[in-house]
């Protein structure tokens, strides 16, 4: 503890700061104080007194931070307090200075502390006269009694004195020495104040990991110093408890009651959300002992009351559980598992926690009481763990992985596949993941590859419905990465499957997913939504990307089949589909207009991606975020929004990704009067090779494309309206001409109008004006569509073109990023 020199950095702590600031400025003015700083272990206690010492040059200091090896020899912390001041003693009283000689002198024992804590308190008004005095005394739980009950004494009777007395301890001063010395509870750090002190402690770590790190952290600033780098298992909601948090907690157990700390281990061995009605009996049979739950509760460890009692934080359980000796650990799950029914979960759960080694018995319970979600991956993890056979951990180990995947974990699913394909061979670790392996490269790898893996994969299955889930996954892996023999191969591969209802829907879905060659039969509104709902009920995954949705005007039925897909996925608590469901509503809210709808889905959907660790899935909700942002000329958010994208899209090869974002860029260029940069990233859509190009994409950005060159010829840079069009692909080229031809699209000034949006501070942007829904939207996709001149461009949208209502309106509010 540092008595003097620049004050120590503290995070937030302002509440804390202040009160003990008040204390000091009464002792300049000649009335002192004292305040009792009171807390779990490791929340920050010594690194505030710290802070207050180093910024109270103008106090003389004294300070004593006891060692626990001395706590119970008398006055051993009185002796290290007064040490400084021991030429000092000869000013008292004689009776009061023998007394004091011969605490230093180790002559004196418990029996004088009365008359030794008279002599102290006239010792330190003396010093006071002068100079306003400061005592700090720290980790307050070490002192021995004898130099407790001194302190406690001068603490109540330093009101007439330029005195500060500062003791920082675990336990609410309710009793004991400090009673009647006001209390200050050091509480846990605010999630911004944690979030500064992770940035601070771990560099480098990006936005998701410092949000794991703070909620894993529970506001204890000790904890948060202590994380693992890299951050692995905090997305698991796993807490690591690290060595200094570890000895502090298990300091704080052994200064305990034996009954108020076999309460508390109990609650740390208990399940979160199986055993409060186990917990309560014990609280309530606990309470009617008054001072054991009035010690447990004086801990500062405790939440909530004896009918709902808990530990505050899963930072304090499992320090606790860390801290507690093993033969505390299996007495506490025996008694918990004693409370409950045979053959139940939590029974089954403590007995397995009992065991060392292998027990297959047990393995096989734990496996049976394997709830739904991500409770199941602690459950089948330790199922694992107790296994004989290296298959049947491998199962369990996998099935863990899916589970995890689910329940919105990309990290710990991760690990435990890893685990599961070290102990046995490929295939069973691919049929007991569910081909898992490629669904996560899909995440956050490369496409390609995930697109490999997944395609190998697909033959380790007999299940041909295990075949269809797959396939899907692989046809989002190649039309991201915009690779149409990908896409192509995986049709292929699902028309040799014989999933029940299959055959009826390929059709349909080989035209919308691929380079069709033949026409698709136009169908009604109520007609596509039948077969969204058939194509549901055999694999959702079959159904378009949003993009390709809205260009083939499915966008109403297929935002119905999604929204349904969202509300199942809530239901079944399927973290990780939820997200991905979210990403694609999104994109069709944009389309019809929805925009605050759109935002709060993506806005959802990038929270839950980057907690699971999701890549693919947060890069499409922040492009998104990035669309909306642009449309209200909002250039800063779109650079902010694009530029991690763009980082991480690049090697994963996700062209769809790409260029969405260059295509949000092309658009806050536009808004900005850039015409000319916002042609030069527009253009990349279009452009064949470049890590941009995706002819969807391409298609949807048309409209600002042709804005962006009308943008320029009326800024008089380009005199003729098409030169600037030799650097566009083929399809802007054939769009421009059809568009400008097309009825309903004049001219940008009669068929468009400016208008504020909202949240863009004034700026306007040529958005285009409102339709008669159900119309307009999708006959100008289709017109778009008709021009494009890539081999993947349906030949029905291009017949469809004839169509086009001759209505004098433009389209609905943009088409939505890729």
């Amino acid at each position: 503890m540092r008595a003097t020199g620049a004050p120590a950095p503290l995070v937030g702590r302002q509440a804390e700061i202040a009160a003990v600031t008040e204390v000091l400025d009464r002792a300049r003015r000649g009335t002192g104080g004292a305040l009792v700083l009171w807390g779990e272990p490791g929340i920050g206690k010594t690194a505030l007194l710290d802070h207050v010492t180093a910024a109270s040059a103008d106090f003389a200091p004294l300070a004593v931070q006891p060692a626990r090896c001395e706590s119970g020899t008398p006055f051993a912390g009185l002796d290290t307090l007064l040490r400084p001041v021991e030429h000092l003693i000869a000013t008292l009283p004689v009776s009061q200075a023998a007394a004091l000689r011969g605490v230093l002198a180790g002559e004196v024992t418990g029996a004088d502390r009365s008359l030794t804590a008279v002599a102290v308190l006239s010792l330190l008004s003396a010093l006071a006269v002068d100079r306003p005095l400061l005592i700090v005394v720290d980790d307050a739980h070490r002192l021995d009694a004898e130099t407790e009950f001194v302190l406690g004494f001068v603490a109540r009777r330093v009101g007439t004195d330029p005195v500060v007395v500062l003791v920082a301890g675990h336990d609410a001063p309710v009793g004991g020495s400090w009673e009647g010395v006001e209390p200050l509870a050091v509480s846990p750090l605010a999630d911004d104040h944690a979030a500064q002190l992770v940035a601070a402690a771990h560099p480098g770590l990006d936005g998701p990991e410092v949000t794991r790190a703070v909620k894993a952290g529970g506001g204890n600033p000790l904890a948060l110093h202590e994380l693992p780098v890299p951050i692995d298992d905090l997305a698991a909601g796993t807490v690591p408890v690290g060595p200094r948090l570890r000895k502090a907690f298990a300091e704080r157990l052994q200064t305990m009651p034996t009954p108020a700390r076999e309460f508390v281990v109990l609650m740390a061995a208990a399940r979160a959300d199986g055993d409060q009605l186990t917990l309560a009996r014990s609280a309530r049979s606990r309470a009617a002992e008054e001072p054991v739950w009035e010690e447990t509760i004086r801990s500062g460890l405790l939440a909530g009351t004896p009918d709902r009692p808990a530990l505050r934080h899963p930072v304090v359980r499992a320090a606790v559980y860390a801290s507690a000796s093993p033969s505390e650990r299996g007495n506490a799950h025996r008694t918990l598992a004693a409370a409950l029914p045979p053959g139940s979960r939590g029974h089954v759960w403590h007995r397995a926690a009992t065991v060392h080694g292998v027990d297959e018995e047990i393995a096989g319970l734990l496996e049976q009481t394997v709830p739904s979600g991500a409770g199941a991956v602690p459950i089948l993890r330790r199922a694992a763990e107790l296994s004989a056979d290296p298959a049947a951990a491998t199962r369990r180990l996998a099935g863990a992985a899916v589970a995890a995947w689910h329940g919105g974990d990309a990290t710990m699913a991760r690990r435990l596949l890893a685990d599961a394909r070290s102990l046995t061979d490929e295939v069973l670790a691919t049929r007991a993941s569910r081909g898992l392996r490629g669904v996560l490269e899909l995440a956050d790898g490369s496409l390609e590859r995930a697109h490999r893996s997944i395609s190998r994969d697909i033959a380790a299955f007999d299940d041909p419905r295990m075949g269809v889930e797959l396939g899907a996954a692989a046809l989002h892996a190649g039309w991201s990465a915009a690779r149409d023999d990908l896409v192509g191969e995986t049709l292929t591969r699902l028309a040799g499957l014989t999933t029940p209802g299959l055959p009826e829907v390929l059709p349909i879905v080989r035209t919308w997913w691929g380079p069709a060659t033949d026409p698709a039969r136009a169908a009604s509104p109520a007609e596509l939504g039948d077969v969204m709902a058939h194509i549901s009920r055999v694999e959702s995954q079959l159904l378009p990307a949003s993009p390709l949705g809205l260009v083939w005007g499915l966008d109403e039925p297929l935002a119905d089949a999604v929204h349904a897909l969202v509300r199942r996925h809530r239901r079944h608590a399927d973290g990780t589909s939820l997200a991905a469901a979210l990403a694609r509503i999104a994109r069709l809210d944009i389309a019809a207009g929805r925009w605050d709808a759109a935002e709060d889905a993506a806005a959802e959907g990038l929270a839950s991606a980057e907690r699971i660790g999701a890549e693919h899935i947060a890069a499409e909700c922040r492009n998104c975020l990035g669309w909306l942002a642009a449309a209200r000329g909002d250039g800063r958010s779109v650079d902010h929004l694009t530029v991690r994208t763009l980082r991480l899209a690049g090697p994963r090869r996700d062209r769809a990704v790409s260029a969405s974002a260059h295509w949000n860029r092309g658009m806050a260029a536009l808004a900005a009067g850039r015409a000319d940069a916002a042609l030069d990233l527009l253009a990349r859509l279009d452009e064949p090779g470049h890590e941009a190009a995706h002819p969807i994409v391409a298609l949807l950005a048309s409209l600002d494309t042709i804005e962006g060159r009308r943008a320029r010829a009326a800024a008089g840079d380009r005199p003729a309206p098409r030169r600037g069009a030799r650097r566009l692909g083929t399809a802007h080229r054939r769009a421009l001409g059809e568009i400008h031809s097309a009825p309903g699209t004049r001219t940008a000034g009669r068929t468009r109008r400016r208008t504020v949006l909202p949240g863009g501070a004034g700026r306007a942007r040529c958005v285009p004006a409102p339709v008669r829904p159900r119309t307009g939207p999708a006959a100008l996709r289709r017109v778009v569509a008709a021009t494009a001149a890539a081999p993947r461009r349906p030949p029905a949208a291009r017949r469809r073109c004839r169509d086009v209502p001759r209505t004098g309106s433009a389209p609905d509010a943009g088409a939505g990023p890729a």
